[in-house]
């Protein structure tokens, strides 16, 4: 085969692979890793009040129905709990996926908490929440095949949150 023929059944060949990968069942993951924002006046760290902030309301992220595919995900989020109990200045700092940060900042926003103390006072208090996705449509059984979940629902445990501050 001649250079030329060559080059044209690479090209050929470079296209038909790369058309396979632009159709909508294909989901590209975009990772985020954001440096942790500085902490504001009057805010503390978690190690520097009495006693912790505790969650009163707790709301689970949706996860996000573009990326169906993906079995499982995560996100970091960094927040103020303020001394009313409401969250404040919540940001993503690592994730998967942007679309599971943004859906975990969402969340994070609906929260309510009895506030940090200190010396029994309550004041605004930085802290940080992982976050773990699992697919609401589909799940990986033991013998590692794909299956859809039943009638479209989320398998139990579908989104689970640690609530540790670190």
């Amino acid at each position: 085969m001649s250079a030329p023929w060559k080059r044209l059944s690479l090209a050929a060949l470079a296209t038909a692979a790369m058309t396979g990968c632009s159709g909508t069942d294909f989901v590209s993951e975009r990772p985020v890793d954001n440096p942790v924002p500085p902490l504001k006046a009057g805010v503390y760290r978690i190690e520097a009040v009495d006693v912790r902030p505790v969650a009163t309301r707790e709301v689970e992220p949706d996860y996000p129905p573009e990326l169906g595919s993906i079995l499982t995900g995560s996100a970091v989020v960094v927040f103020t709990v303020c001394a009313d109990g409401k969250v404040a200045d919540a940001s993503v700092v690592e994730a998967a996926d942007v679309l599971f940060g943004e859906a975990a900042v969402a969340a994070v926003r609906k929260w309510r908490f009895r506030p940090a103390l200190v010396k029994g006072a309550p004041v605004d208090c930085r802290m940080t929440l992982p976050f773990i996705f699992t697919s609401p449509y589909g799940r990986l059984p033991q013998d590692g095949s794909v299956s859809d979940a039943p009638n479209g629902s989320p398998p139990d445990g579908s989104h689970q949150t640690t609530i540790e501050p670190r």
